[in-house]
């Protein structure tokens, strides 16, 4: 493994089409990923060293009680549902109690390349990286890639099996190869990513875990999304100020335009939330029911409305007669019919676990809407 040759990692920006609801009306405010994923072989050799150290890695999160704190990442602990869950039934027992949720900014691309090695060092034993794992946090920390843009003038379309031979890759794409060179950051997209990344944390999370814990309060994290939960008002801006100096010792910063401050309060048999909304992996408390966030509301149906046309564009493209085409395709992806995989069968399942019968409610125009779109869309491109 130490004198392995791996391949550069295959590169593209992925955009997430989101709404701000921050303003006086919504506006679009995509989000953009960088991806970088590995080749076929290199990717299986990541996935063996992944389950590896994920062993350990479960096993000291045990050993510090970190179990049920950290939970991107991980198999075999739940999803996001039940994470939501966990923290609303919280708020829930907790009655009056302050939620503090924060985003870590750019989180992967600043993932400090000293303290995730010395983490790992402490993971694997030993005073210094074996050789095999040394080649690989090179190769995953001073990566190596190639973009798509630049690969599709050189190699054509890129297929899923085999972008090029060897001829081209040492003549045409080895010049195209980037280099990150930074002391700083790491790739997203390898089976890697995600350990790595909550390898890096493990000082701060018990740190954060530990701080909130003496306050009678919690700590949690999925990636780069932290909620934390005070008993009182008054310990918030103490802690606040500690764990963002934690979060800078590790160089990393919190997104303040995300950081969202929800004061919870008991009265008589219901809650009231005031401050900003409480937000949590997609869902929503407002001291009466959970519901699905309505920017991921306005996301499915954007995305359904876009579907329907590209599928019927693409099928009159193609030249498939009005009556051949095959709704159910887009009947799969975007209605209750489809299967377990889709937007609303995800939130059918998570309106039964968190026993939130409104979230199905927020979905019941669904049919409806795509019923006008698809006739709308036909009557575009066919005529009918």
């Amino acid at each position: 493994m130490a004198t392995r040759s791996f391949l550069p990692l295959l590169g593209y920006t992925k955009v997430e089409r989101r709404m701000d609801f921050s303003g006086d009306f919504p506006a679009l405010a995509p989000k953009e990923r960088q991806i970088r994923y590995a080749g076929h072989a290199d990717s299986a050799i990541y996935s063996l060293y992944a389950a590896d150290l994920a062993k350990l890695y479960d096993a000291e999160l045990q050993r510090r009680g970190l179990g049920g704190v950290v939970l991107a990442y991980r198999s075999g602990i739940g999803n996001n549902v039940n994470f939501a869950k966990s923290l609303f039934d919280e708020v829930i027992e907790r009655g009056d109690c302050v939620v503090v949720c924060l985003d870590v900014s750019k989180f992967f691309d600043n993932i400090s390349h000293a303290i995730l090695k010395a983490n790992l060092i402490g993971l694997l034993g030993g005073s210094k990286l074996p050789k095999d794992w040394l080649k690989i946090f090179i190769r995953l920390s001073n990566y190596e890639y190639v973009t798509k843009e630049d690969l599709g003038p050189v190699v054509g379309k890129i297929r899923k099996r085999h972008i090029c031979d060897v001829e081209t890759f040492r003549t045409k794409v080895r010049p195209l190869i980037k280099k990150h060179g930074a002391d700083h950051g790491i790739p997203q997209g390898t089976p890697l990513s995600g350990l790595f990344a909550n390898i890096s944390m493990l000082g701060l999370d018990e740190h954060a875990h530990r701080v909130m814990t003496d306050l009678g309060g919690s700590y949690r994290r999925y990636s780069d999304d932290i909620a934390l939960v005070f008993p009182d008002a008054a310990q918030v801006a103490s802690a606040m100020d500690g764990i963002t100096q934690a979060l800078l010792e590790h160089h990393l910063a919190i997104n303040e335009k995300k950081t969202c401050t929800s004061h919870v309060q008991q009265v008589g048999t219901m809650q009231t939330v005031t401050g900003d909304d409480l937000q949590y992996l997609g869902f929503t408390y407002d001291g009466r029911r959970i519901l699905v966030r309505p920017g991921s509301m306005t996301n499915f149906y954007a995305q359904m409305k876009r579907g329907i046309r590209q599928y019927i564009k693409g099928a009159k493209k193609k030249g498939v007669a009005a009556d051949a085409i095959r709704k159910r395709v887009p009947i799969g992806r975007f209605t209750h019919w489809g299967d377990d995989r889709n937007f609303v069968q995800y939130v059918y399942k998570a309106s039964e676990i968190m026993k939130s019968p409104e979230m199905k409610r927020q979905l019941r125009r669904h049919v409806p809407i795509f019923d006008r779109q698809w006739a709308k869309m036909m009557t575009k491109y066919y005529g009918v």
